[in-house]
């Protein structure tokens, strides 16, 4: 769900979903269940115990993720960068963005930061208006185009 709070030509806020929640059935679980199994006891077969920690803990955060439902955050673009919540990322740390439009499916801002940490930062757009918002962004920023990540990739095909 989303919220057009305040629009001006240089600021917008709104509010959405921190991620696509999608609803999984009990076989989702299962399946999860039934390759990490396979591999703890690969794991425990060739005794790795410390493979065998990694599956557990991975198998745990993969259920506790896909049980979580998204809470809503509040975004904004401003004269001064892009909010999230209640942190900003300053115009002077980003390089660029792009605009990841699936009119069928989601749509994300997808922002290049200067640091090597945290190279992307994605926003979600909700029922935002793609053109609006780069309107706003490409008098601050420069649009390059983006790829998505492989873990991007994957996590869109499982539907985590």
């Amino acid at each position: 769900m989303v919220y057009l709070y305040f629009n001006m030509k240089n600021h917008i806020k709104w509010s959405a979903s921190e991620f696509e929640y999608y609803n999984k059935e009990k076989s989702w679980f299962i399946i999860a269940g039934i390759f990490a199994g396979i591999l703890f006891l690969w794991a425990l077969f060739t005794k790795n115990i410390l493979f065998a920690l990694l599956v557990g803990l991975g198998y745990f955060s993969i259920i506790v993720h896909g049980l979580k439902k998204p809470k809503n955050i509040d975004l904004a673009i401003t004269p001064k960068g892009v909010q999230i919540e209640k942190t900003v990322y300053p115009f002077d740390n980003l390089k660029s963005f792009w605009i990841f439009y699936d009119p069928d499916g989601s749509k994300e801002i997808s922002l290049r930061s200067k640091k090597t940490i945290m190279p992307y930062i994605k926003i979600p757009l909700g029922s935002q208006n793609p053109a609006e918002i780069r309107k706003i962004l490409i008098k601050y920023l420069p649009e390059r185009k983006h790829t998505e990540s492989l873990i991007d990739n994957i996590s869109k095909g499982l539907r985590f």
